[in-house]
């Protein structure tokens, strides 16, 4: 295992932690929260993130000007809490929103943060050189201007349910003064993604590529200081490796515990299961182009054989062998916690003799060895699974099987998770066993299904999926002002996609957190668990009992 030289230093303040708040005797010690974690960030700029780990940091290092409350509503602009804005208005026809900046907030260099920086990171987000996966959420917005250098205003095409939401929730503002310089085209491979300057509650130390990423509190943050000193993520080479970083010592935080975890780590009594909701779903996506993304994939761009092949999958049988009872099959590209979730959306069957009748019609024919060809081309690709996914590659060889009953020959490659990143990224792959994170918003579903996505560059569209009736039907859902025709507009969508098959929807459900006793979370919000990460604490030593009214649930 690759560990930073100061981690073990780190880990020995973690051990005795406790917060300067309330500790009496002599100075108050350092404390810090060590999160494990099996994959490394990408990129640092917000912009440019379609990584978990970086997303985690960007959002300690970089501001949104309002966030969404802990009810997590989209709509209007109810519960939402300031962030960089400490006030906003609303002009008398809805159409454009003014945010007051808080005239505190600064960049960590020092120099203000003012409108001019609203400015600048909604344009990079909208910007086709830079391809941000953000950019089709901000498709309502028209314009953003400055009424003076305190007040961004934005200004909408229509009134629509989120247009809040989209203004205030959806960016994070990075620093004009340091980026402004840099063509678009040339961002992402900026110094500043590997050594940001935020204006967050936490200051950027280092990153030392899969070891360690560094934080350190910001005593001058403008929202007032947060309560742990010091954020370390432990970059481990696989699942193992990081939740031995757990057992030991070396980390007090894992994000995700496997179902194995669970079980073990009921035999640590300095360790504890906290179960959180999540908004994440998993499939196996299918690259409907050719490899980089020029022309048409032989056997993924026709529909029907996609159908087909997520016909041909049990994917309850996959479910319940991998994860057994801790997840549930995924209706489609959104999650039960979702407002706009319907159980009653119709979903492709299980059926391989449905599956084989579809590619004799599609004249996919039976070869000697059981494998079909069409022509000269066989019905042969390959599953790309990450390398530290042990439920994923679990999935990919029981799927394997299933596809081989049908007369397709399926390999599986096995990859890192910043080379699968690229290769989906470059569109070189067939098939990837992968998820998405989504946000409260229904409409969120754009970043990753839309044809605006298919067609931005580094898109996490990363299978082409492209589909007008789709688009039109999540813009409508959209903009509609009456809650119950959205709700329509919203399960036409779904059921197009679904029956599209652009994906095998495979899995979603609740996680499990893996900590030391003395962590004492905030609440663990289902579209971040790290949302209020800044009002984490750690008690001292070791927690010998957990009091009645303790929500943290212990792994039986």
């Amino acid at each position: 295992m690759r560990i930073s030289h100061t981690i073990p230093a780190i880990v020995l303040l973690v051990v005795s932690a406790c917060g300067g708040e309330g500790h009496s005797g002599g100075a108050a010690r350092s404390s810090a929260l060590v999160i494990t974690s099996p994959a490394d960030a990408d990129n640092l700029i917000p912009a440019l993130t379609t990584n978990v780990t970086a997303s985690q940091v960007g959002s300690l290092l970089f501001e949104k000007l309002v966030e969404p409350g802990d009810s997590l509503n989209t709509i209007g602009d109810a519960g939402f809490r300031p962030s960089l804005a400490d006030s906003w208005s609303w002009s008398p026809d809805s159409l454009s929103i003014a945010f007051h900046l808080d005239p505190r907030a600064h960049w960590h260099d020092g120099v203000p943060l003012r409108a001019a920086d609203v400015l600048y990171s909604y344009r990079v987000n909208i910007s086709k050189d830079v391809g941000s996966p953000i950019g089709p959420l901000l498709a309502g917005i028209d314009s953003v201007t400055a009424r003076d250098s305190l007040t961004p205003v934005f200004w909408f095409h229509a009134r629509s349910p989120e247009q809040f939401f989209n203004a205030g929730s959806q960016l994070r503002v990075i620093p004009a003064h340091l980026l402004q310089a840099v063509p678009d085209s040339a961002l992402k491979n900026s110094p500043f993604g590997r050594k940001p300057v935020g204006s967050g509650p936490y200051r950027f130390v280092r990153w030392v590529s899969g070891s360690t990423i560094e934080l350190d509190a910001d005593s001058t943050f403008h929202r007032g200081r947060p309560k742990l000193d010091r954020l370390i993520w432990s970059i481990a080479a696989s699942p193992d490796a990081a939740m031995l970083r757990l057992y030991s010592g070396e980390a007090n935080f894992i994000e995700y515990l496997r179902p194995q975890d669970v079980v073990q780590i009921a035999k640590h009594p300095e360790l504890k299961a906290v179960k959180y909701p999540n908004l994440q779903v998993f499939y196996m996506t299918f690259n409907e182009r050719g490899y980089g993304g020029h022309g048409t994939h032989a056997i993924f761009g026709d529909r029907d054989v996609r159908r087909a092949l997520t016909m041909a999958v049990d994917r309850q049988r996959v479910v319940s062998t991998v994860l057994d009872s801790s997840a549930r099959v995924a209706l489609g590209p959104i999650s039960s916690v979702i407002s706009t979730y319907d159980s009653t959306l119709p979903r492709l069957p299980f059926s391989p003799d449905s599956a084989r009748a579809i590619l004799d019609r599609r004249g996919w024919v039976t070869g000697a060895e059981g494998v079909r060809h069409k022509g000269a081309a066989p019905l042969r690709f390959t599953i790309l699974v990450p390398s530290t996914s042990t439920v994923r590659q679990q999935a990919a060889v029981l799927m394997q099987d299933m596809y081989k009953q049908i007369g397709a020959r399926v390999d599986i490659e096995r990859v890192d998770f910043p080379t699968m990143g690229a290769r989906e990224s470059a569109h070189e792959f067939d098939a990837a066993i992968d998820g998405m994170a989504l946000d409260p918003s229904p409409a969120s579903i754009r970043q990753e299904w839309s044809s605006a996505a298919a067609n931005a560059e580094g898109t996490s569209n990363a299978g082409h999926y492209a589909s007008r009736q789709f688009d039109a039907l999540i813009d409508s859902a959209a903009s509609q002002m009456d809650p119950t025709r959205a709700r329509g507009y919203y399960r036409r969508a779904y059921t197009t996609i679904i029956e599209d098959a652009p994906a095998v929807w495979l899995y979603e459900g609740s996680a499990w957190a893996g900590m030391n006793v003395g962590v004492r979370p905030a609440p663990m919000r289902p579209d971040a668990w790290f949302a209020h990460l800044a009002d984490w604490t750690i008690g001292t030593g070791v927690v010998a009992a957990e009091s009645a009214s303790d929500t943290v649930a212990r792994a039986q």
